[in-house]
């Protein structure tokens, strides 16, 4: 199941930028992101993946791609990986769901 999920994020994931600390890596993800100061975007917006408030952003990434802390780029945006929680299937782990907050302007966790 792996292999096709991985399959599944070459073919249509959107390129995002890992910085690793030592190097920028590249792996392919699915995002989803309010990260706009318009004034539709400054309510809660619910989507299927739960709600996500203004500057952070949601990505499904392939298993074991990124950790807490780590920063991502998508777009011409930096985001802070702030929870990552793995997805299994029996004893498998499947893919990655982070919850990232955008460095600088939105940059509040915990605060």
């Amino acid at each position: 199941m792996r292999k096709l999920v991985d399959r599944i994020f070459r073919k249509y994931g959107t390129r995002v930028e890992i910085n690793t600390g030592e190097s920028i890596a590249e792996t392919r993800g699915f995002v989803h992101y309010s990260a706009t100061t318009a004034r539709k975007h400054l309510l809660p917006n619910y989507a299927p993946l739960g709600q996500i408030p203004p500057g952070h952003c949601r990505l499904l990434l392939p298993a074991y791609s990124v950790s807490e802390g780590q920063e991502v780029s998508y777009g011409s945006r930096w985001y802070i990986v702030r929870q990552v929680e793995r997805v299994w299937l029996g004893d498998e782990a499947i893919y990655d769901r982070c919850l990232c907050e955008e460095r600088g302007e939105y940059d509040q966790w915990g605060k």
